[in-house]
């Protein structure tokens, strides 16, 4: 990759073996189980990061808006209809969503975002915090996204579809976009649902703020722990890059899903040359 891209004097993910780097990784592992979420400041260097900006606001007119009001649970979207419960319970109480997004098919393979990415520094990195092989996700819309929030932009409290998520700021705004969440609130085996409504209600001690700064990689289990950006204040937008990594090999999301986040030009090329299985 050129200009190098990760800042590999801060984090050595090119020498993994060494001593030093297993005692790094053991300690994020210990944090991610711990609070479900670690942040690691300047992961990419400088030149990568203005260069991944410009390139990102060079595609930023190709964004998609996407739903404006969406609940908690967002990638399942028929879960709660057949049950009774009131529209204030969390499985249909929805929150606002302001936000664009760029699909991974419209991102160039020529990016920085791109090449770190696919980079197989990064496979191997995530792969020594999980303990298990890491794939790239495989949707041709979903596995790799740029995300924009212009002033008043925001995105609702809600859990995430896969287990760990993997984000890179690119560029933070002026004031607000402030990443916030509550670690580890459901299980398996528990929704834990009333602890929920409390975080919707404003209600609960459990909920935690990350002030994140550009060039920042965060990895964290949004599965599991509720988690929204709160609304941007001031010109500068929150530009923010999501990179789809996932245990589980081929995984392909939902095309309802892309359609709804990306547009009806997915539905036009699913009707021409179908990627989803059917």
């Amino acid at each position: 990759m050129s200009p190098q891209i990760i800042n590999t004097g801060l984090y050595p993910v090119d020498n993994l073996s060494s001593a030093d780097a297993r005692t790094w990784v053991a300690q994020l592992r210990a944090r991610l189980e711990h609070d479900g979420s670690c942040t690691l400041p300047n992961f990419v260097t400088a030149q990568a990061l203005a260069k991944m900006v410009r390139q990102a606001h060079s595609i930023a007119h190709l964004a998609y808006p996407g739903p404006t009001e969406v609940s908690p649970y967002f990638f399942n979207y028929r879960l709660g209809n057949a049950c009774d419960v009131p529209a204030t319970h969390p499985l249909r109480r929805k929150g606002r969503r302001n936000l664009a997004q760029v699909a991974a098919d419209l991102i160039p393979p020529e990016f920085l975002l791109s090449q770190l990415y696919r980079s197989d520094l990064m496979l191997d990195f995530l792969a020594a915090i999980t303990g298990k092989p890491v794939y790239r996700n495989q949707d041709p819309y979903q596995s790799l996204n740029i995300s924009f929030m212009n002033q008043g932009g925001c995105q609702q409290w809600h859990f995430d579809s896969g287990t760990m998520v993997t984000t890179l700021l690119l560029q933070e705004p002026e004031a607000g976009g402030i990443f916030e969440y509550a670690p580890a609130i459901r299980s398996e085996a528990n929704e834990n649902f009333d602890a929920v409504q409390a975080v919707l209600d404003d209600n609960s001690d459990r909920v935690r703020q990350n002030h994140l700064q550009a060039g920042t990689l965060s990895l964290f289990r949004g599965h599991y722990s509720l988690h929204r950006v709160t609304e941007v204040e001031g010109s500068r937008q929150r530009v923010q890059a999501i990179l789809g990594y996932s245990t589980r090999p081929g995984l392909i999301g939902n095309k309802e899903s892309s359609i709804l986040h990306y547009g009806p030009r997915v539905a036009e090329i699913e009707a021409k040359t179908p990627l989803y299985p059917e």
